[in-house]
């Protein structure tokens, strides 16, 4: 009688465990398929003189490079922004020329859009106000 009551107790103890393991890996699945949202950045030369601009885009854990994007063209890129709040902020860098600029292209406090769109002409950055829908100044060529 004992040799059987502990093998109940040892196929209830296998038991608890295989429904604690599903219940985990539910909701692991539930948990990251919620956690990212997907951000996109654009950056669109509308620079005269039909040259290149040089864009450097990057954040504390990803580094783009610098990419040459000709008139008229864009440079995109896509990142999971996390749910939970861990703080990713992108910020790029353009030149032209002998000019120079730098601005904050996402940063996760700030903004509730997912999809971003900068323009960079002769007069510096323009880009879309999420709340209004306007174009907003972003800022000047140093």
């Amino acid at each position: 009688m004992t040799c059987l009551v502990a093998i109940t107790i040892i196929h209830r103890a296998i038991f608890a465990a295989v429904v604690l393991q599903a219940t985990i890996l539910k909701l692991h699945h539930h948990f990251t398929a919620a956690r990212y949202h997907e951000a996109t950045i654009h950056v669109t030369n509308r620079m005269s003189g039909n040259m290149a601009l040089i864009v450097h885009c990057r954040s504390k854990d990803d580094d783009l490079g610098a990419r040459a994007v000709e008139a008229g063209a864009s440079f995109g890129f896509s990142f999971g922004q996390n749910v939970v709040g861990d703080g990713t902020v992108f910020w790029c860098k353009a030149a032209f020329r002998d000019r120079r600029l730098s601005f904050t292209a996402f940063d996760e406090d700030d903004h509730i859009t997912y999809v971003k769109e900068f323009e960079v002409s002769d007069g510096g950055v323009d880009g879309d106000d999420t709340y209004s829908g306007n174009r907003l100044h972003i800022c000047g060529w140093n």
